[in-house]
C-alpha cells in the first residue's frame, strides 16, 4: 500500500493540513512540528504524489526547460542560474537537450505539456517558434532565453548580441588591429549567431575596413565539434596563407581550436596574431595564453529568466518582460596591439 498523506499525519501525531504546509511550505510550521513531520516522512518513505497535487492546487510546481546541449560549459552555466531560482522558490525543473532539432524541441515540448508542468523556458535555438507562439497564444506561461524573436510580446532574457559583437571588435580595432578576422556557425536560421555577425560586420563598416572573405569562416562542422571543427578550419587558412592580425571568434571553444592550430604552425599568439573569444567560459582563464572575451553573465542570464517565468506563473505584475543584460571584455593575454610579423606565414 502506499503511504498516503494521512498515515504522515498519522505518524507525526499532526492535523493532515499541517503535514500539507509542511510539504508544500504554504504557512508557518514551528521547527518542532517541521521535525516530527520531517521525520514520519523519511520513516514512511512518503512521495508526494505530483500529478494529484497538481489537480488539487491547479500547479506542479515544476518548470520545463529545453535547450541544445548541455554538455556545452555555456548552457550548463545559465542552467545552474535557472536551477538555483527554481529551488529557492519552491520549483522543481524537467529538461530536455533538443541538439538543435526543432521536431525534437516540439516533440519534447508536448511531451512536458502533457505532464501538467507550470511554465516552460526554451533556450537558446533556430528562428522558427511556430510551436512556441502556439503554446503561449493557449496560456502557458514561456520565456524565452538567449533566443532573439521576431515577436515581442514573448517574454525573453537576451544580449544585445549586435552590440557586443561591435564592442568587441571596436576594441581590436583600437589596439591597432585592421586585419580583423570572424570565425562562426551558418546563421541563416539563427538570429543570435545573425546578430553577432551583423556586429562584426557594423564594426568593420563604422571604421571603414574591408570586408575579406578570407578572413572568414563560416562553417556548419563547426557546430557538431567547436574545438576539432576550428582547428582544422584554420589549419586550411593557414595552408592558404590567409590568416588577419587578430581573429573573434563567436564563441569561445572557437578560440580555443584556432589557437592551437596555429600554435602548432609556429604562430605566437599573441606576438604574431591576437585571438579573442566570446562568452567567458571559466576555461578562458586558465588556456594558454588566457583568453581574452567577450563575458556574458550566463548565471544571471538563468536567474532572470527563471525569476521571469515564475513571476509570470505566479501572476506577478511584470514591469519589463523583455529584458536585455550587459556584457564586458574580460582583456587577458591573447590579445596586443599588432607587430610586424602579423599575418606572415610562419610554420616551425
Amino acid at each position: 500500500k502506499k503511504t498516503s498523506i494521512k498515515d504522515i499525519a498519522r505518524e507525526a501525531s499532526v492535523s493532515i493540513s499541517t503535514v500539507s504546509h509542511v510539504i508544500n511550505k504554504t504557512k508557518y510550521v514551528t521547527d518542532n512540528t517541521k521535525e516530527r513531520v520531517s521525520k514520519a516522512i523519511k520513516k514512511l518513505n512518503y512521495r508526494p504524489d505530483i500529478i494529484a497535487r497538481g489537480l488539487r492546487t491547479k500547479s506542479t510546481r515544476t518548470i520545463g526547460v529545453l535547450l541544445p546541449d548541455i554538455a556545452q560549459p555555456f548552457f550548463a552555466q545559465v542552467l545552474k542560474g535557472i536551477e538555483e531560482a527554481a529551488r529557492i522558490r519552491n520549483y522543481t525543473l524537467i529538461m530536455g537537450c533538443t541538439f538543435y532539432d526543432i521536431d525534437e524541441e516540439e516533440r519534447q515540448m508536448n511531451s512536458m505539456l502533457d505532464q501538467s508542468i507550470d511554465g516552460l523556458m526554451f533556450f537558446c535555438g533556430y528562428d522558427t517558434y511556430e510551436h512556441i507562439k502556439r503554446v503561449y497564444d493557449s496560456n502557458v506561461p514561456i520565456v524565452v532565453l538567449d533566443r532573439e524573436l521576431s515577436d515581442n510580446e514573448i517574454p525573453s532574457v537576451l544580449i544585445d548580441n549586435v552590440l557586443a559583437m561591435e564592442k568587441a571588435v571596436q576594441y581590436l580595432y583600437d589596439i591597432g588591429h585592421r586585419e580583423i578576422g570572424y570565425i562562426t556557425f551558418p546563421y541563416e536560421n539563427q538570429t543570435t549567431i545573425r546578430r553577432r555577425y551583423e556586429g562584426y560586420c557594423r564594426a568593420l563598416r563604422k571604421n571603414k575596413l574591408p570586408y575579406n572573405p578570407d578572413f572568414v569562416i563560416i562553417d556548419d562542422q563547426l557546430r557538431l565539434d567547436e574545438l576539432k571543427g576550428t582547428y582544422v578550419a584554420i589549419k586550411k587558412k593557414i595552408e592558404e596563407q590567409k590568416i588577419p592580425t587578430a581573429i573573434i571568434t563567436l564563441a569561445d571553444f572557437l578560440a580555443l581550436g584556432a589557437m592551437k592550430a596555429l600554435k602548432e604552425f609556429g604562430y605566437r599568439i599573441p606576438e604574431d596574431i591576437s585571438i579573442m573569444g566570446f562568452n567567458n567560459e571559466i576555461i578562458c582563464a586558465f588556456s594558454d595564453p588566457t583568453l581574452t572575451t567577450v563575458k556574458q553573465p550566463k548565471k544571471l542570464m538563468g536567474e532572470t529568466a527563471a525569476n521571469l517565468l515564475l513571476d509570470i506563473i505566479e501572476g506577478k505584475k511584470i514591469e519589463n518582460k523583455n529584458i536585455i543584460l550587459q556584457t564586458e571584455i574580460i582583456e587577458r593575454s591573447s590579445t596586443e596591439p599588432p607587430g610586424k610579423n602579423k599575418g606572415v606565414y610562419k610554420k616551425k
